[in-house]
């Protein structure tokens, strides 16, 4: 099976045969599974012997229709007895509100294990969903690989399953290569061990255990370490039934290819692990064998004819690519589409050259010119002879390419940073202008894909738009990016007019607000609550999201603060239906007005200062002062006064103060303790 397909079908596995279980009323003590290229095994221990006993009991007709005047019951009662598999002493009288019915109740006793495992073991086979599905006899059974033989055993009875035109026995089978032998089990505790006797290491954790220990092995040989991805780990792992390290060697003639080709050259066969020894490029990797030691060194010799054949094709590509620098293959993107609805990859790149170049301009991080430059370059590498041999190397190669073309450092780092993070935890650019260009281009991806009406629906996302959306916003919250992006997109509506736009501009606004709020709270632990407070005052704005969210944190179970809370509610509840702006303080007429008035200044101008830096929580505490003077105002002024000029000025003036609050965020959605 597929090294990558295994797990997932394990687990898949796992999680049907609890339910199964479940269902059947058979409780064990721990269920869990185990796993090889070859093998799934489901593993139960301490399974009851039989079901527990099950009462069974079914509603009926009423009692006066169900019982004659003597307590026994008439035909009805028999017939609806009977149609249940019930006899008409089982009935019973059971008052169900004000009425009495006719319950039908049973002990059913628990049926042997043995009886219950050969009907809902083949269930839990048919029921899962492999990538892909073959059929190879004419049992119509279909599954990712055909299945050879199945073993079932409950202690040491075997349990005769079937599956297709298989009967499941007692007996398994050994390593493919070096111990082919049947395998007859006594008992299903014997299973793990005897396969190990065989030289399947049918557990992942041990396979993995064996695999990091001759990587460490060889890597404390060389005094260096290993470079081994997730990714990698697994296909070694689930791609042998014993991994053993084997120690090679890559050719002095390939030693001076960029480190990251070398590495990729030798990941690309999945089961190739680089070595890094500091300061120096190491000659030496570590493949992996299903089988023993190698101690003739005839793997090795193979390994390392593999290696040298692939290093090979990476040298053909890489002095291919070096005829002509970055810069002249540019051109070549107008002939890759990037989507047909969207034009060629080329238009992508002035989109997104547009969008960087604001963004330069609007959040005060790098230099135009180098910008410019980086944007123009930073998908030339598609067209790259290496790239589409090694399609992880984008942004890398480019890098590389443009590093030995002589392009400034700003420039060459920005290319490859723009791809990052390229997934939830990956690390992020580090450059201005690696930053600016992947916002941009992570936003021209998704607010392209979205007016075409790609917008993901359940697992189906083909543009990645809830990544790159992800990894916008996750940019300009830790990179401190103070843009608001909804702006920006107000004014560049312009570079999409050529699109035929499937959706609004709103929509797209709602997708990135609907994402800001997802990784506020899945990321960085902000109360939904919270969430509905900054939101109410746009999210357009990133960076200043999360300080507003952080500032009413610290803020929340404050005492003071949750007066202000309750004060600026009854301001946001007399203004919210209203759309007087605008006042002239000369027309307040009590002294309460004056006083808010006096207070609304001093925490404006604060506000305003502190704010500008961004220290919310430092603004939100020259509010705090409102409070006595709000709740004054509303005892002393009558707002909804019957003359009209007066009760627009007092509106007006409410509304200023309600945009004071709201420029943090709506604290009426704030779940206080007011107590």
């Amino acid at each position: 099976m597929p090294a990558l397909e295994v797990p997932r079908l394990a687990e898949e596995l796992k999680a049907e045969a609890q339910q199964a279980f479940s269902a059947a009323h058979l409780p064990y003590a721990q269920l869990k599974v185990a796993y090889t290229p070859r093998r799934l095994v489901l593993l139960v221990s301490k399974l009851a012997p039989e079901q527990a006993d099950q009462i069974k009991e079914i509603k009926g007709p009423p009692a006066a229709v169900a019982f004659d005047q003597h307590g026994k019951p008439t035909q009805t009662g028999i017939a609806f007895a009977q149609s249940h598999g019930f006899a008409g002493e089982d009935l019973e009288k059971r008052e169900v509100g004000n009425k009495v019915y006719a319950y039908a109740r049973q002990t059913v006793p628990g049926r042997p294990t043995v009886e219950i495992l050969p009907v809902i073991l083949p269930t839990l086979v048919e029921g899962l969903h492999p990538t892909k599905r073959m059929r190879w006899d004419a049992s119509a059974l279909t599954f990712i690989r055909p299945i050879r033989w199945l073993v079932c055993l409950y202690e040491k009875t075997v349990i005769p399953v079937s599956l297709g035109s298989l009967v499941a026995s007692c007996t398994t089978r050994g390593h493919r290569f070096i111990a082919q032998q049947k395998i007859s089990l006594k008992s299903a505790a014997d299973y793990e061990a005897a396969l190990n006797e065989a030289l399947v290491i049918v557990d992942p954790e041990k396979r993995e255990k064996a695999v990091i220990d001759g990587l460490k092995e060889a890597a404390e040989k060389l005094g260096g370490d290993y470079l081994l991805d997730d990714e990698l780990l697994l296909r070694i792992v689930n791609g042998a039934e014993h991994p053993t390290a084997v120690l090679g060697s890559i050719p002095a003639e390939f030693l001076d290819l960029p480190i990251e080709v070398l590495h990729a050259t030798l990941r690309e066969e999945g089961k190739f692990v680089p070595l890094r020894i500091p300061g120096k490029t190491c000659s030496h990797f570590v493949g992996f064998r299903d089988g023993l030691p190698d101690d003739k060194g005839i793997v090795r010799s193979g390994f390392e004819r593999v290696v040298r054949a692939r290093l090979r094709d990476s040298r053909f590509f890489f002095d291919k690519d070096r005829q002509r620098p970055l810069s002249e293959r540019v051109r070549e993107l107008r002939d890759v589409i990037y989507d047909v609805r969207l034009g060629s990859m080329w238009e992508k790149v002035e989109r997104v050259r547009a969008l960087a170049g604001e963004m330069v301009v609007r959040s005060g991080k790098g230099v135009t010119a180098e910008v410019d430059r980086a944007a123009f370059l930073c998908k030339a590498d598609l067209v790259t002879e290496m790239v589409k041999a090694f399609p992880k190397l984008q942004g890398v190669i480019g890098e590389i390419y443009a590093r030995l073309d002589g392009e400034p450092d700003a420039v060459f780092a920005a290319i490859r940073e723009h791809h990052l993070p390229a997934f939830a935890n990956d690390e992020l650019p580090d450059s201005d202008g690696g930053v600016v260009i992947g916002l941009a281009d992570k936003l021209d991806t998704v607010v392209s894909a979205l007016l075409v009406g790609e917008e993901p629906s359940g697992s189906r996302d083909p543009y990645g738009i809830k990544r790159q959306a992800n990894g916008l916003v996750r940019i300009a919250i830790e990179r401190q990016v103070d843009v608001d992006f909804t702006a920006l997109l107000d004014d560049l509506q312009e570079t999409y007019a050529m699109i035929e736009k499937r959706v609004g501009w709103t929509a797209v606004k709602d997708f990135l607000i609907d994402r800001t709020g997802q990784l506020l709270k899945q990321r960085y632990a902000i109360p939904l609550d919270v969430i509905a407070c900054v939101s109410a005052t746009g999210m357009g704005n990133f960076y200043r999201v999360l300080l507003r969210a952080q500032a009413l944190i610290d803020w929340k179970t404050n005492g003071a603060f949750q007066a202000l809370v309750a004060a600026s509610t009854r301001v946001r509840n007399i203004t919210e239906s209203t759309a007087e702006e605008g006042f002239d303080p000369a027309l307040f007429q009590e002294e309460a007005e004056r006083v808010l008035w006096r207070e609304y200044l001093k925490a404006e101008g604060q506000f305003t200062l502190l704010a500008k830096g961004g220290n919310y929580k430092g603004g939100v505490e020259h509010f705090v002062p409102l409070t006595g003077p709000i709740n004054r105002y509303f005892d002393d002024v009558l707002v909804m006064t019957q003359e009209g000029k007066l009760r627009r000025n007092r509106l007006g003036f409410l509304s200023a103060l309600a945009g004071l609050f709201l420029r943090v965020g709506d604290f009426s959605a704030l779940v206080v303790d007011n107590t």
